[in-house]
């Protein structure tokens, strides 16, 4: 309770509790002495204005403790007049809201944290297309020596040249996302441990968890697309699936849409990196075509 010059008239166990202050030094204070640096006095004179009205104010206070930490309150502000209907003081009702604030607060905090490690790994990409070019002029010039020779060497050098250089290459993709995908696994986690009672955000943090693992797996794929591996039985429409995940950029980029048009699936003896390799030549050439 304050009276119409805001000294504080009577405060409750639990505002003390929160606060720090005890009521003896808080009894007769300006209820400024909660008051923020982040509040403006403008808000305040706000506040009183509506207050004039002599009508029910509800309203979030952003306060500071003994200790200079910040609480909030929600508090619902009741005018209290006399009998000649004069404001003669005001009590409040608060609810204490910290909890929520701050999580939203930690919410916003990792939000910016995934939102830079997007960045970096957009950067991250940027950077190994420079590489990628360079890797082609080599391989170019390579390839023009190699066409000197027969088929069989031709057919050796390119197989040599090209597994090498990418598969560095997808290597140290691999390792720079590794990296990013760790962290935002661990921001994940650090904020469903702060929400265990959210059911919207627990679907949130499952979805997160499955583009994580779906994220992991896709660079499993790159790592050892260029190991022949052994020959096995596989089935066609999911190893064209594998394919079209490795190669979901470029056929974003292009605006490419690929429709699998069969209700079976077929199983063939092969080795399967050998075919999903067959598989990106052939949407990878598709769209080059379409592009010239």
């Amino acid at each position: 309770r304050a009276d119409v010059q805001g000294n504080l008239i009577f405060v409750s166990d639990k505002l003390c509790q929160i606060s720090g202050y005890s009521k003896k030094e808080l009894i007769g204070k300006k209820h400024s002495i909660f008051k923020h640096p982040d509040v403006e006095e403008c808000y305040i004179e706000e506040l009183l204005k509506k207050l004039s009205y002599k009508k029910p104010y509800q309203v979030i206070f952003k306060n500071i403790d003994k200790l200079g930490k910040t609480f909030y309150l929600e508090t619902l502000l009741i005018p209290i007049l006399d009998k000649n209907n004069e404001l003669i003081e005001i009590v409040a009702f608060s609810h204490d809201v910290s909890n929520s604030f701050k999580l939203n607060e930690e919410l916003a905090l990792n939000h910016a944290k995934l939102r830079e490690l997007s960045i970096n790994l957009e950067n991250t990409v940027k950077n190994h297309q420079q590489e990628f070019i360079q890797l082609g002029k080599k391989f170019e010039k390579k390839m023009q020596i190699a066409l000197e020779k027969n088929e069989k060497d031709i057919k050796i050098a390119y197989e040599e040249i090209l597994k090498s250089s990418l598969e560095q290459m997808i290597s140290d993709i691999a390792h720079q996302w590794r990296q990013p995908l760790n962290e935002l696994g661990i921001a994940m986690f650090q904020m469903k441990q702060n929400l265990k009672d959210e059911k919207g955000f627990a679907e949130i943090y499952s979805q997160s968890k499955d583009m994580i693992k779906n994220m992991s797996e896709t660079i499993d794929v790159f790592r050892t697309l260029f190991n022949k591996g052994v020959e096995q039985c596989v089935f066609i429409k999911e190893t064209l699936n594998k394919a079209l995940e490795i190669a979901f950029e470029t056929i974003e980029k292009n605006h490419v849409n690929i429709n699998i048009v069969s209700k079976s699936d077929y199983e063939v003896l092969a080795y399967e990196n050998g075919l999903i390799r067959v598989f990106l030549n052939l949407i990878l050439n598709s769209i080059e075509a379409f592009k010239n």
